[in-house]
């Protein structure tokens, strides 16, 4: 099964991809998640890095990153959840339409762990979870362009 959600945003890449790249912290704009950290003993960025990140349901998932472009994207795989989720790997990545507005983009690549949750993982995915990490991403860099503009005396 495989998903792929797409969003513009009024900002530039570099600020999106920064917020990307702070890998152990995607619970500051994935809504769906309560907390996320490094996992003890793994990289803090690039190929490698691993984090544990912790679902308002309860759940978790552990993942690692097996492909990473910096400035570009990330390509992660679980490797132990305890989720309904027999494999899945996810890129997140930004590009740029012009000098203020980019694209940001997950596509995600889900194997249940019983073929009948399939239709209900797919809806989750596509109509939930991913649109709502990409919603998180553009307001918490709208906070930021508001918070700049403010310090020079701007409105946005």
């Amino acid at each position: 099964m495989k998903v792929h959600i797409q969003r513009q945003m009024r900002a530039q890449t570099g600020v999106l991809w920064r917020y990307l790249a702070d890998f152990s912290n995607i619970y500051q704009f994935h809504p769906l998640l309560k907390n996320s950290k490094f996992i003890e003993g793994s990289c803090m960025e690039g190929k490698g890095a691993e984090r544990e990140c912790f679902m308002l349901d309860g759940s978790y998932i552990k993942e690692r990153i097996i492909e990473w472009e910096e400035g570009k994207f990330y390509t992660v795989e679980i490797f132990e959840t305890t989720m309904p989720i027999k494999s899945a790997r996810a890129t997140l990545g930004v590009s740029s339409i012009d000098k203020r507005i980019s694209s940001a983009y997950m596509h995600v690549e889900i194997v249940p762990k019983y073929k009948i949750l399939q239709p209900i993982l797919y809806l989750m995915f596509r109509f939930v979870a991913g649109p709502a990490i990409l919603r998180g991403l553009d307001k918490i860099s709208l906070r930021e362009r508001k918070a700049i503009a403010a310090y020079c005396g701007f409105t946005l």
